[in-house]
């Protein structure tokens, strides 16, 4: 949501935002409401909301910034959060899992204490600000940076070794 918006509706968490929901339009990307997440979300907050409008992934915070929806079904990690200076809504009742990064090894190589070791440093490493950051070098109109480029910048920000 809109972080000026926001604060003029006293919104600071999916609690808040259910009490005016159904003054405001949702804008989700294509597939988000009629996922398992959003009956979780719907169901412990009461959220209903005036107006539904989905959009492809990219065209949802652009249809934020033109007032087309006032809140959006956002990826967190998404750079554009902090290009746009949008809020993302706390979730006091935890409605939703949380998708952090997973690193998952092939059983033939668990046993594998050196790539283990070389994993170890990425554990709890990468906070949701650098890789909005991150995100964002790749997803820019401008300035556009490599996956690559973008993943070294990373690495760099949250002090691993890159090789």
């Amino acid at each position: 949501m809109k972080r000026e918006r926001a604060r003029a509706l006293n919104i600071a968490s999916i609690a808040d935002l259910a009490r005016v929901a159904p003054q405001l339009t949702i804008g989700d990307d294509l597939e988000f409401l009629g996922r398992p997440e959003w009956s979780s979300l719907r169901s412990a907050y009461g959220l209903s909301f005036r107006t539904r409008r989905s959009f492809n992934p990219a065209m949802m915070y652009h249809a934020l910034e033109a007032g087309e929806a006032d809140v959006i079904s956002a990826f967190s990690s998404d750079g554009r959060i902090a290009a746009l200076d949008l809020l993302v809504l706390a979730a006091p009742k935890h409605a939703i899992p949380s998708y952090d990064a997973l690193i998952l090894i092939a059983p033939k190589r668990a046993a594998d204490t050196r790539l283990k070791r070389a994993l170890i440093p990425l554990v709890g490493s990468v906070p949701v600000e650098a890789m909005r950051a991150a995100n964002l070098m790749v997803d820019s109109h401008t300035d556009k940076a490599s996956p690559e480029e973008a993943a070294r910048a990373l690495a760099k920000a949250v002090h691993l070794q890159s090789r």
